[in-house]
């Protein structure tokens, strides 16, 4: 009789070794996904100095050639002094890259204006990359 409770305890002890041992691994895969300090992207022929604004603000459709064009980009999680680059593309061919470094400490907002005599006819797109990893990418068609 002994001999069974110590061999149903062991079986249980296992099982639940088992149960968390897969739960942990579960945690840590789901840890080790990729993240992004972008919380939020808009280009737009208006640029917004708030999360609040980026995160809420809608996307525009289209925009127009000899406008002064924004990337507005909403980050958290990011250390003042970060550099951040923005890559413009116009259909798929680099027209300008600038790069900012983080004012704030941990959320902050940055702001790259592609000027108006480099805007053209085309799909514009707007890649945000650190240490040339594209963090995140928008586009819109300018008319």
């Amino acid at each position: 009789m002994n001999n069974m409770i110590n061999s149903k305890s062991k079986k249980v002890i296992q099982s639940l070794m088992g149960l968390v041992l897969s739960i942990s691994m579960l945690f840590m895969l789901t840890a080790c996904g990729e993240s992004t300090p972008v919380e939020a992207l808009v280009i737009s022929d208006d640029f917004y100095e708030s999360a609040t604004e980026i995160g809420s603000v809608e996307q525009p459709a289209k925009l127009s050639v000899g406008d002064t064009i924004y990337g507005s980009i909403s980050l958290i999680e990011s250390p003042k002094g970060m550099k951040y680059q923005a890559k413009w593309l116009l259909d798929s061919k680099e027209i300008m890259v600038d790069e900012k470094a983080m004012e704030t400490d941990q959320r902050g907002v940055l702001i790259f204006p592609l000027e108006a005599d480099k805007v053209a006819v085309g799909m514009l797109k707007l890649q945000i990359l650190y240490k040339d990893e594209v963090l995140a990418e928008k586009e819109v068609l300018v008319e």
